[in-house]
């Protein structure tokens, strides 16, 4: 997968992600793409666009890129569509995407999908160890990590226990009041926990099929 890919870093302003001054973010982006299309796109005029446009954009981009990837989860939330790309052929998750709901630009997620995926992100391991291999901990393990930092962090936030495993983390979502409220990732290795702060209030999600 690497080999048809490149790797380019964005600088954005603060307040599109919410995390400090200005956030560099990663982007799992084909070569083809970085000439000029999927980053944008021509139809959408400013409006914002329907979490069903999100994943016809989502599964056209990943379309591109052989038979092995396969979008299987669109999250809207009030900042951006969060989509996550599975491998078919072991059905374990490849990779994050973030889309822009009014201009439809399609960007690999920040945090934990660009620090911590050592398969199909070139900087994976270098926050939390360099990983050659796959995670250490355990789906539970994870998730009893993810438990301890919302309860020291968050009153009130319940994980949700079926995360979905990466290659070096395993993400899953919170709810606050029986509602879902945002995401936190896991390291597979050494447990440390990355909020996503970037999301905003959480709309809408579907299965994509």
């Amino acid at each position: 997968m690497k080999k048809y890919l490149i790797w380019v870093v964005t600088v954005v302003i603060a307040v599109g992600l919410g995390v400090g001054a200005a956030a560099v973010v990663s982007g799992l982006i084909p070569a083809a793409a970085a000439r000029g299309g999927i980053l944008g796109n021509s139809s959408i005029t400013g409006q914002r666009i329907s979490i069903d446009e999100a994943s016809n954009l989502a599964k056209q981009y990943v379309s591109n890129y052989g038979n092995n990837l396969q979008v299987s989860e669109v999250m809207e939330f009030s900042d951006n569509f969060y989509v996550v790309v599975k491998e078919s052929n072991t059905g374990r998750g490849a990779f994050e995407l973030l889309i822009d709901p009014f201009t439809g630009a399609i960007y690999s997620e920040p945090g934990p999908n660009m620090m911590w995926n050592f398969k199909y992100s070139p900087m994976g391991g270098m926050m939390g160890g360099f990983q050659s291999g796959d995670n250490t901990l355990s789906l539970d393990q994870a998730v009893q990590r993810a438990k301890n930092y919302l309860d020291a962090n968050l009153a009130g936030a319940k994980i949700s226990l079926d995360g979905i495993s990466f290659y070096g983390h395993y993400t899953f979502d919170y709810q606050i009041n029986n509602k879902t409220t945002g995401m936190l990732s896991v390291n597979g290795v050494t447990g440390d926990v990355w909020l996503h702060t970037w999301h905003g209030s959480f709309i809408q999600e579907v299965e994509v099929k």
